[in-house]
């Protein structure tokens, strides 16, 4: 009689962004509604592109627009969960 054995192998992983050499703006997010994290515009598409996204998968999908102001800044708490 033969017996069958069966592994399982579970892979986890995590992954930090570190933020270095961008402007940190302190402000109120209309949609998170508390004050939270804020980078500019242009710093945000910096981090999509270092985390590895595709060119035309860095648009802004699901990201907080504080607009009215310069620069445009983006909620980092919805840039880092949009990814």
């Amino acid at each position: 009689m033969q017996v069958n054995k069966r592994t399982q192998i579970t892979v986890e992983s995590d992954e930090v962004v570190v933020v270095r050499r961008m402007r940190i703006y302190r402000g109120w997010c209309e949609q998170c509604q508390r004050d939270v994290d804020m980078v500019s515009d242009a710093d945000a598409r910096s981090i999509v592109k270092a985390s590895g996204y595709q060119e035309g998968q860095e648009e802004p999908g699901g990201w907080h627009l504080c607009e009215g102001g310069e620069p445009s800044l983006v909620c980092l708490e919805s840039l880092l969960g949009a990814r």
